[in-house]
């Protein structure tokens, strides 16, 4: 697992310096935005961005049923529920109404092509960030091989920036996400794994396909 966590924590620090040179979350966003955007960039970030939506999820869930691996079902479903209610009680209670990039700077000064559907309010924390970490997370979880570990969390790190290529979230919104994508994870993993033990197993193809690193 620490080919996953290494690179996310190295991402973590290296948006933290950068907030750090740039001195306000404002000049670090928009000194991004100017450095790296081009309607090609746009494009591909856009498509990347739909990975932290439901759908890439669902399917990876419904992959998972078809092959009757319910032990990796059950911690993604609960994955799923955990980041829903926390993402919206952060979003809606705790950091209300948090604005996001377009409602803060200077239209004139951005780049983008279309901003007509991006929310202006409710930014901290990512919700596509938080449920990418919590799906590549999750799937790292999954695997003791390397490179796909390596793979995974190079996905998750893609949604963060692109939420933040986009304008729809600044680098402390993609930040938190992250950190708590990872969280629940492994908080999910981790009830299922209790679970497991004081009961017996579903099926005999269930444990013999999912084996966690720890």
């Amino acid at each position: 697992m620490k080919y996953f966590l290494i690179p996310a924590s190295l991402f973590l620090l290296a948006c933290g310096i950068f907030l750090s040179l740039a001195g306000s979350k404002e000049a670090a966003q928009l000194a991004f935005h100017r450095s790296m955007y081009s309607d090609t960039g746009e494009t591909i970030m856009s498509m990347v961005t739909t990975w932290g939506e439901g759908a890439l999820y669902a399917v990876v869930v419904i992959a998972f049923i078809f092959d009757r691996r319910w032990k990796m079902v059950f911690p993604l479903l609960t994955g799923a529920a955990l980041s829903a209610v926390l993402v919206a009680f952060f979003k809606k209670v705790v950091f209300a109404p948090s604005p996001r990039p377009l409602a803060v700077l200077d239209k004139a000064e951005l780049l983008l092509s279309n901003t007509a559907d991006i929310p202006l309010q409710f930014a901290f924390p990512s919700g596509h960030t938080t449920t990418a970490f919590v799906l590549f997370t999750m799937l790292a979880l999954f695997t003791t091989r390397k490179v796909i570990q390596v793979a995974l969390v190079l996905c998750a790190i893609l949604v963060g920036l692109s939420r933040v290529y986009l304008m729809a979230h600044w680098f402390t919104d993609i930040m938190a996400g992250a950190v708590l994508g990872m969280a629940i994870a492994w908080l999910s993993v981790w009830l299922w794994q209790g679970y497991q033990q004081k009961n017996p197993p579903l099926s005999a193809r269930a444990d013999s396909k999912f084996r966690l690193p720890f």
